[in-house]
């Protein structure tokens, strides 16, 4: 396959082909570094609606460039030989994500992770009015810091324009249903289906809807998205709360799912705070300055010779500056000391002729006394006292044990469900004490609370699951978790 001759690249290799676009690896020669360059396929007509797709993406990943999780665009450019447009982007490593969970899905802790780092990319987009419309498991790669990154906004569109849109061109296993039987052309909801789709796809290694050596057609697939109701992972290791969360985000009716990719990356984050797994910060650009750099102390931003603004490091504290300081390295027989602020005297040349020889009877003195001086430490230096400042141990002294954790065992769960709601009762690991309590959680309404008592009463109709840990003074014992449908 022949790669286009692009000045300031050079070709290294072919790495993927898509829709209407090669990928190829490129090296930049200045700055030198690799680089992934997009560019058109010679056999794809160059229409106005293939160009401006092309003008969109380049576009709506240049005003997203700067987030973490998002591939980030260099330039842009057309090809001098047959004028085909090209992007180059950042290079992140193959596989994308979607080959890379096939054979080994992630575990839960991961997938969650990752949903939220995606959940603040499609975050960003939305607030800068720009819809993705495309999100799946292969449109994710990995940075060289095994990093996700959001790629592919060929078919992006901005909020206001795309219900005028003529044609949309979807991925049938993670778009929704309203997308499949023409009711909308994109929208915030759709895309929180099709991130809620691809969490599911991280941690089973297939869409939703496909059936493992089933009919996978697009008529098949597209029935099932459309009338079957949302599966749950049926894996043993993911939490209940999980699974509920992706099945709201496949909810066939938008408003059932989560209103934000914001409000789906806090749900994330609650789930692993449940967890009690590492937490993941939400990246997502804010709305106004920062007002910690703001005010009297803050640099202000200062013109350049062409105009633009800089900030300026005249205007920063005066401890800040960076000054020269003289340094005088002394003799290795003693230890290095910074020299005077105020230069030495300069000695005019007959004083130096007259100092010199006095100097060197004095030098030989110095070197007679530190002999002797020496010579004493050596011989009688063993009969001193020890400095009474010092503690000389006789014996090996090793800390004591560290006391121990009591709670190291979770509680014993259970409930069920009685005319009066659902009844969770529990038996403590270890005998109770005065002072000791149990914290519980509630899943469904996120409702935190403590007791002494060893039952609680949960007055609801619907499915609900409850954490239920014993605390003893700053001792915590392992969650138990349990659900009543």
């Amino acid at each position: 396959m022949s790669a286009p001759v692009i000045p300031g690249f050079a070709f290294v290799e072919h790495l993927g082909s898509g829709g209407f676009a090669d990928v190829f690896l490129y090296e930049q020669q200045w700055p030198r570094q690799r680089v992934a360059v997009k560019v058109v396929r010679p056999d794809v007509p160059l229409t106005d609606r293939e160009k401006y797709l092309f003008t969109a993406e380049a576009n709506a990943m240049a005003r997203l460039a700067d987030h973490p999780y998002i591939v980030s665009v260099i330039t842009a450019g057309v090809t001098a030989e047959g004028g085909r447009p090209f992007l180059v982007m950042r290079y992140c490593p193959p596989p994308d994500l979607g080959v890379r969970v096939r054979a080994n899905p992630m575990a839960p802790v991961d997938a969650v992770s990752t949903g939220i780092k995606l959940a603040s990319a499609i975050e960003t987009a939305h607030r800068s009015g720009i819809l993705h419309r495309d999100i799946k498991p292969s449109n994710v790669l990995v940075t060289s810091y095994h990093e996700p990154a959001l790629t592919d906004f060929g078919i992006a569109g901005h909020m206001a324009d795309v219900e005028g849109d003529d044609d949309v061109r979807i991925s049938y296993p993670w778009s929704p249903p309203e997308l499949l039987d023409g009711r909308s052309n994109g929208s915030v909801a759709s895309d929180v289906y099709s991130l809620g789709a691809t969490i599911w796809h991280l941690l089973v290694g297939r869409s939703p809807f496909s059936i493992p050596s089933g009919d996978n057609s697009t008529r098949a697939l597209s029935a099932r998205i459309l009338h079957a109701a949302p599966p749950a992972t049926q894996r043993p290791d993911v939490p209940p709360a999980l699974d509920r969360l992706l099945q709201q985000c496949l909810a066939k009716r938008p408003e059932h799912r989560p209103g934000s990719a914001l409000e789906l990356a806090r749900a994330l984050q609650r789930i692993e705070s449940a967890a009690g797994w590492p937490r993941t910060v939400v990246a997502v650009e804010g709305d106004r300055p920062d007002a910690s750099v703001s005010g009297p102390g803050a640099a202000s931003p200062s013109a350049s010779a062409d105009g633009s603004a800089w900030p300026s490091s005249s205007t920063g504290p005066a401890e800040d500056a960076t000054a020269m300081k003289p340094v005088t390295v002394i003799s290795a027989s003693g230890p290095r000391r910074i020299a005077a602020q105020d230069p030495a005297p300069v000695e005019r040349e007959d004083e130096a002729e007259r100092a010199g020889v006095p100097g060197l009877v004095w030098a030989g003195v110095g070197v007679a006394v530190l002999a002797l001086l020496v010579g004493f430490l050596v011989l009688g230096g063993n009969d001193r006292e020890e400095d009474p400042g010092v503690v000389v141990p006789t014996e090996a002294q090793t800390p004591g044990d560290v006391i121990p954790d009591v709670l190291t065992e979770a509680v014993t769960l259970t409930g069920s469900r009685t005319p009066r709601g659902v009844v969770f009762e529990w038996r403590p690991p270890v005998p109770v004490e005065p002072g000791d309590s149990f914290s519980w959680h509630r899943d469904d309404t996120d409702q935190y609370g403590s007791t002494s008592r060893r039952r609680l009463l949960v007055r609801t109709d619907e499915a609900v699951c409850l954490d239920v840990r014993m605390t003893r003074g700053s001792d915590n014992s392992p969650r138990a978790s349990q659900c009543v449908s």
